[in-house]
C-alpha cells in the first residue's frame, strides 16, 4: 500500500491519529534542526521591508522562519510555471489590479489530479484565475473567502522595489520557462533548477535533484534550498528600510 494511504487509514481512530501527530511532530522538529544552521544568515542577507515572490509555499517557509509578516501574497499556494511566467511578466499589475475569479476546474488536467487525490491534498481547495489568465492553486486554503481576503491583503503590502524572486522547477515547468524566467527583469532572482544550464545566471543547479522530473519539496528539504540560497546571495545586502 502507497504509504500516504497507510497514513490516512491509521488517522481514522484516535489512536492512530496520536501516532501520526507524534511522528509528524519529530519530523518537523528534525527539520528544523537540519535547517536552522542556515537562519542566522538568511536573516543577514533580507531585512527591513522586504517582499518575496514564489512559485510556492516556500515565501512560506522562509517567512515563518525568519518570524517576518506576511507581506507577500505567495504563500501556502502553488502556480502551474508556465502561469507564474505571466505572472511576473506584469507583476505590478497582477497585484495591484487583477481581480481573482474562482472557478470549478483547473485549465490543467493536472491541475484537477492532484486536488481530487486526497492523499497529496488532504482537503478540497479553491482554484482562482487572476483576470481570466493566472491560475493559482489555493493548496492551504479552504474557502474562496479565505483565499481571495488573504491575497488581496497580503498583495497590498509588498514592497516592489525590495524583492526576492524564486522560481522552481516544478508544475510543469521547461526548460523554455527556465531561459523565460532568466529574462525577468528582476535584480534579485533564484530559478531552483534541475537541469545544468551554467549560462543562465539566475539558474541554479542542485545536483540532488539531478536527473529528476523536479526539484525536492521545499518544505522537507528547506534546508538544501536554504544552503544555496545563502551561498547565491552571501554577497549581496538586501536593502533595509
Amino acid at each position: 500500500m502507497d504509504t500516504r494511504y497507510l497514513k490516512r487509514a491509521i488517522k481514522r481512530n484516535a489512536v492512530g491519529r496520536w501516532v501520526v501527530s507524534v511522528k509528524d511532530g519529530i519530523n518537523n522538529w528534525r527539520q528544523y534542526q537540519r535547517r536552522k544552521q542556515y537562519i542566522p544568515a538568511l536573516a543577514q542577507l533580507v531585512g527591513g521591508d522586504f517582499s518575496i515572490i514564489s512559485s510556492n509555499c516556500f515565501a512560506g517557509r522562509i517567512m515563518q522562519d525568519l518570524k517576518m509578516e506576511y507581506n507577500s501574497p505567495t504563500l501556502g499556494l502553488y502556480f502551474m510555471f508556465p502561469d507564474y511566467i505571466e505572472f511576473l511578466r506584469h507583476l505590478e499589475y497582477y497585484l495591484k489590479e487583477a481581480k481573482i475569479e474562482f472557478v470549478e476546474h483547473s485549465k490543467y488536467p493536472l491541475g484537477d489530479e492532484r486536488r481530487a487525490d486526497r492523499s497529496i491534498t488532504h482537503h478540497w481547495y479553491p482554484i482562482g484565475l487572476l483576470d481570466g489568465k493566472v491560475e493559482i492553486h489555493f493548496l492551504h486554503y479552504y474557502t474562496e473567502e479565505e483565499a481571495a481576503s488573504k491575497w488581496y491583503r497580503r498583495a497590498a503590502r509588498v514592497n516592489f522595489n525590495n524583492l526576492l524572486v524564486i522560481g522552481m522547477d516544478q508544475n510543469r515547468c521547461t526548460e523554455p520557462d527556465i531561459r523565460d524566467f532568466e529574462t525577468l527583469p528582476f535584480e534579485r532572482k533564484i530559478m531552483f533548477s534541475t537541469h545544468n544550464i551554467a549560462e543562465l545566471k539566475s539558474n541554479c543547479f542542485m545536483k540532488e535533484f539531478s536527473g529528476k522530473e523536479s526539484v525536492g519539496d521545499p518544505y522537507k528539504c528547506a534546508d538544501v534550498f536554504y544552503s544555496y540560497l545563502v551561498e547565491r546571495f552571501n554577497h549581496v545586502a538586501f536593502k533595509r528600510t
